[in-house]
């Protein structure tokens, strides 16, 4: 390993733990998002269904009824297809955008709901 290398994984190291995130993660911003949301997403879905019915709330969404849970894991299914790096640095923007714009729009839909 290359001193700059070690240098910069020090670095990261030390911020992640300082801070929470390190630089590296805004290095490539779009994708850390959909990663970030697919992660908390299946944390969320974990803790959430302890402590409240994920399936109280009911949203329509491209014509059909959905709950919450439903919702969510849609969400989880499609960020899935986009955290396997394979499929995110194998695929142009073109491919990846309608992906992405579903992810947002079942988030706007549901993004006041997202609490436990």
């Amino acid at each position: 390993m290359k001193l700059r290398t070690l240098k910069r994984s020090i670095k990261y190291w030390f911020q992640r733990r300082t801070r929470g995130w390190s630089d590296d993660e805004t290095w490539n911003l779009d994708y850390e998002f959909i990663k970030w949301i697919n992660s908390r997403f299946k944390r969320y879905k974990k803790l959430a269904s302890k402590n409240i019915c994920l399936t109280y709330h009911n949203f329509t969404y491209k014509g059909k009824e959905y709950t919450q849970l439903e919702l969510i894991d849609k969400v989880i299914e499609i960020s899935n297809i986009v955290v396997n790096e394979d499929e995110w640095f194998s695929k142009n923007f073109e491919e990846l955008d309608p992906i992405k714009n579903e992810i947002f729009d079942i988030f706007k839909l549901i993004f006041w709901t997202m609490w436990w």
